[in-house]
């Protein structure tokens, strides 16, 4: 008997990003229609889950409002149509995996440290993959339609379940939007470097000195 997993890009906002939520509106409004289309064949989706979201029930919808106010208006739509929230994350296994990516984003000196760091990140991300696993092949029972909104492209999915992406071209298109922002903002940091850059006065010069190749002369 089949089990449905759709998948969906949990796209984050960016507050204060102009043009931004316009865009990220018309991606969760495709996911939707697109959900409704899929959801005809497969069946009404029963149950949901939220990477990176402890709990369930109301308790996941309130992190997820706070996190991710459009996502959550989808998902409310969800519950209302009789849709579950499952608990899928451990919030244990999370905050390892957060706290082990913080200390591999700074700057350690002690190779025999940064081997600890390694392996505890591996060891996390191994133990949390095994959970999300688990929780997918427990919940999703016989002819059940889920979704998972995923942060992660490699989230693990069990076998045995019949998959579906959930990729609107509006995905492509935000993705695309955002690619170009970013390499806009890149070049304007660099020219504005460049600019203070050339404008630093002279180190020799400022002292009032005659300088030779950058090199202070004494008469």
């Amino acid at each position: 008997m089949a089990r449905s997993l759709f998948i969906v890009r949990l796209v984050q906002p960016f507050p204060g990003l102009e043009g931004y939520d316009a865009m990220l509106s018309n991606y969760w409004s495709a996911v939707k229609a697109q959900l409704d289309r899929q959801a005809m064949t497969s069946g009404a989706i029963r149950r949901v889950f939220v990477e990176t979201v402890t709990g369930r029930g109301e308790d996941a919808l309130v992190q997820l409002q706070q996190m991710n106010p459009q996502a959550s208006t989808l998902v409310r739509g969800l519950t209302a149509s009789g849709a579950v929230i499952e608990e899928f994350e451990d919030a244990e296994l999370l905050a390892q995996l957060i706290d082990w990516g913080q200390c591999a984003s700074q700057n350690l000196v002690s190779q025999q440290v940064r081997e600890v760091v390694q392996s505890g990140q591996v060891e996390a991300a191994g133990a949390r993959d095994e959970h999300l696993q688990k929780r997918l092949n427990d919940a999703i029972e016989d002819d059940d339609a889920a979704v998972v909104f995923a942060v992660s492209a490699q989230l693990p999915i069990p076998d045995r379940i019949e998959r579906f992406i959930v990729s609107p071209p509006e995905l492509d298109q935000l993705e695309r939007w955002l690619r170009t922002k970013m390499e806009e903002a890149r070049r304007e940091m660099m020219e504005r470097a460049e600019m203070q850059a050339g404008q630093a006065p002279d180190a020799g010069s400022s002292a009032g000195q005659p300088s030779s190749g950058g090199l202070w002369t004494p008469p």
